[in-house]
């Protein structure tokens, strides 16, 4: 195995790490920079066609290389998607403010963290109710071995019985005591 593949779970050596997060930044190194444009340029226009395809709808993408060429896809064609964007407009509900967009993420977030709060928070006072529970049933099965200032008048005359049966056995074992 090589220094540089990866074991997979079968114990066979991968060619390479899979799909790792990257951090959302410009990249420094030119060659990698034009070698992820021209994949990702792939895959948006893959993903275009699949939601022209999909949903029934037009759609027109453009965008420029960092060599300042232009790439472009459009079902049915860029041309007929810009003109009919330059005769309606855009409606202003569809006009995305990325501020928004960003903000409304970061709410979906803050409410997935929440939920899984609120879960926990659930869990726990289960697990506190169970507890108290059982620490109930643990009393009432050993009341004795509470103070005696906590028992009931019920509760002393039972120990006051179990004292004077002892005590009985203890005579009958070990003779007369005083």
């Amino acid at each position: 195995m090589e220094s540089n593949n990866m074991p997979d779970l079968n114990g066979v050596a991968k060619k390479t790490k899979g799909q790792q997060k990257i951090e959302m930044k410009k990249m420094r190194n030119e060659s990698n920079l034009w070698v992820t444009f021209s994949k990702r340029r792939t895959g948006v226009f893959k993903k275009a066609n699949e939601l022209a395809t999909l949903c029934g709808v037009d759609v027109a993408v453009i965008m420029f290389s960092p060599g300042n060429r232009v790439f472009s896809f459009g079902s049915p064609s860029v041309d007929s998607v810009v003109q009919r964007y330059k005769t309606q407009g855009p409606p202003p509900l569809l006009t995305l403010d990325l501020n928004k967009v960003h903000s409304t993420v970061y709410e979906v977030e803050l409410h997935t963290h929440l939920h899984c709060l609120s879960n926990q928070i659930a869990i726990e006072k289960k697990r506190t109710k169970d507890l108290n529970h059982l620490a109930k049933a643990a009393e009432d099965q050993f009341w004795w071995a509470r103070p005696i200032e906590s028992m009931t008048d019920s509760q002393l005359d039972k120990y006051k019985k179990m004292l004077e049966e002892f005590k009985r056995q203890l005579k009958e074992k070990c003779g007369n005591l005083n």
